[in-house]
């Protein structure tokens, strides 16, 4: 079914330059203050457009423009369309897809100054001169295909919401959804009765009931005396039906108490339990409905807000199927609940830069894989996942570590440390579950717009960094280590070394180990410490004795019973007096919260 995407906006409140391509559901995650209202706006704005006032243009002297690429235009959905309408844009359609662009010059002003322009795909070369603006009829086919959106704010009052037009409101959009069947389906008969009682009680009737004209009669006589030659009538409005399905609204009735008020007399809990029980219904009527010409847009900030955990997976649900029946979805959210694995692909992640005002939309996941990878890697699509994405995706930073020992102690030894928790200085941790990943993940994070940094045993500089030309293989503080290796292997037959100069797995101590053990030598720490400050430019935060456990002091058991034992003493002692090396913690901490990665 066709749909909306690739969406370019431009000067429109915070969104100086942003584009982004939306699906048929699409996920928008970002802290507050970041701009998602704003695209959503915008993208209503494409739609159904209101004049701007100063306040939405981010530079006054310059016009806002929005612009969208309408998609699946090809053959079949062109014959669903009316032929007034399908003749109007078939000229503007390239390989299915007609690309608009809706600009309003300056602020204030009236409607017309809104010019909708169609890129014409004939002309050449592209530039600007193959914008048409305001070509006949194409502002109301776009209307055939996509009625005007509804859009659910997250703190929108309800009852100033219900104070207006009701064709303008967001109950009203929705529950229009609900009677236009009705209206189809019972509308003519109804307006039959309606005709009967206009005949009966309108001024003009032609079966005026005699109560009415007696009033006319006399009321004109009355009036004779000070002003001859006027007649009135009395004149009772009957509805048309269009307006009276359009008063339609909700109210409600509770266990207990026969009286039954307005929605509105409920709090914002209660309110927003309603709307999404309407979407919900909603998606359930529309499930399974054929395709037509249209397609409505459906907008929603926070579609969490206020619910309780399982109400929220239902909403998450019922937006998807209402994205295959019939309507196009797009909405901003802070709960993890709302995105389920197969939704991390595409959403989309907005932030502002440090010191910036202006939004910024980074790739989706799936993008910025497929840039920075040279080859297909299962295993780091894997780490991006549901698991670990419920925690990066709403967080501004985050901390890859390899293995259990740091899951389960860094939190507590964060905390102790800075008095704060990870999550609330916005840091998300992801277990990696070893080190060779550590480099295409911070790559893939680079293009997210999320600082990542990243813990590695000294391991990962003597094999993963090469391998990634973080250290090369000639580097003198790495050729150092592996000959105090070699001549620790003279002494120790459980060490074996292969043809690389590495420790190998033939030997009865794993390769970890041999590093590890090679670490904790004295003769180790200078080599340690040049290799430790090589690797911090490249925000890798290399354990200056090796690793995490000789750092603390642990003994390495690596098991449930010696984390809780050290996150138990943390909470009874100070962290200086718990951690073996506490300098060295210190320098991590205050690394991790660096702006610039030194340390």
């Amino acid at each position: 079914m066709h749909h909306l995407t690739d969406i370019s906006i431009k000067n429109y409140r915070s969104c100086q330059d942003v584009s982004l391509a939306l699906s048929d559901c699409t996920p928008i995650v970002g802290y507050n203050n970041a701009g998602k209202s704003s695209m959503l706006t915008a993208i209503e704005w494409l739609i159904s457009p209101i004049v701007l006032s100063e306040g939405d243009f981010f530079d006054i002297e310059k016009s806002i423009s929005v612009e969208g690429v309408i998609d699946g235009l090809d053959e079949a959905m062109l014959e669903r369309l009316e032929s007034r309408h399908s003749k109007k844009i078939s000229p503007y359609i390239n390989n299915g897809r007609l690309r608009l662009r809706r600009c309003q010059p300056n602020p204030g002003g009236s409607k017309t100054a809104i010019t909708l322009e169609v890129w014409d795909p004939s002309v050449e070369p592209e530039d600007g001169s193959a914008w048409m603006p305001n070509p006949n009829g194409i502002d109301n086919a776009i209307k055939a295909l996509f009625p005007e959106t509804i859009f659910i704010g997250a703190m929108q009052d309800a009852a100033e919401d219900a104070a207006r037009s009701k064709s303008t409101t967001t109950l009203g959009k929705l529950l229009s959804e609900f009677t236009r069947p009705l209206e189809e389906a019972h509308g003519q008969a109804i307006q039959h009765a309606f005709d009967a009682v206009r005949e009966k009680l309108s001024s003009g009737g032609a079966k005026r009931v005699e109560e009415l004209q007696q009033f006319d009669r006399e009321a004109t006589a009355a009036l004779a005396d000070f002003f001859p030659g006027i007649n009135l009538h009395l004149d009772i409005p009957v509805p048309e039906v269009r307006a009276l399905f359009k008063q339609g609204t909700v109210r409600i009735s509770e266990h207990g108490r026969e009286n039954i008020r307005d929605f509105t007399s409920l709090g914002h809990g209660a309110q927003r339990s309603i709307q999404m029980a309407l979407i919900r219904y909603l998606a359930e009527l529309r499930s399974g409905g054929e395709d037509n010409a249209q397609r409505r847009v459906l907008l929603v900030e926070e579609p969490e807000l206020f619910l309780h955990p399982q109400a929220i997976e239902q909403v998450r649900l019922a937006l998807e199927s209402l994205s295959r029946s019939g309507y196009q979805v797009v909405y901003a959210t802070h709960s993890p609940m709302m995105i389920d694995r197969s939704a991390i692909a595409r959403t989309r992640i907005v932030r502002k830069l440090v010191g910036k005002s202006d939004t910024r939309v980074m790739p989706s996941v799936e993008e910025a894989l497929q840039k920075r990878l040279d080859e297909a890697d299962s295993r780091l699509n894997t780490l991006f996942e549901l698991g670990n994405a419920s925690e990066w995706l709403f967080s501004d930073r985050v901390l890859l570590v390899e293995g259990k020992t740091e899951r389960r102690i860094l939190p507590a030894l964060y905390q102790a440390v800075t008095g704060r928790s990870l999550a609330a200085d916005r840091i998300a941790l992801m277990t990696l579950g070893g080190c060779n990943a550590i480099p295409s993940c911070l790559k893939v994070f680079g293009e997210l717009g999320i600082e990542a940094k990243a813990l590695a045993d000294f391991d990962f500089a003597a094999v993963s960094a090469v391998q990634h030309r973080l250290v090369q293989p000639d580097d003198e503080d790495l050729e150092a280590c592996l000959e105090q290796i070699r001549e620790m292997s003279k002494a120790d037959d459980d060490i074996h070394i292969g043809d690389n100069g590495r420790p190998t797995k033939k030997g009865k101590k794993k390769p970890a180990q041999v590093f590890n053990e090679w670490a904790r030598s004295e003769v180790a720490r200078p080599v340690l410490s040049a290799l430790h400050h090589k690797l911090v430019p490249c925000g890798i935060w290399l354990w200056p004795l090796g690793d995490i456990e000789a750092v603390l002091g642990l003994k390495g058991e690596k098991n449930e019973r010696e984390w809780a034992e050290f996150c138990q003493r943390l909470g009874e002692v100070e962290a200086s007096e718990c951690v073996d090396n506490f300098d060295v913690i210190e320098s991590f901490v205050e690394w991790m919260n660096a702006q610039d990665g030194e340390g």
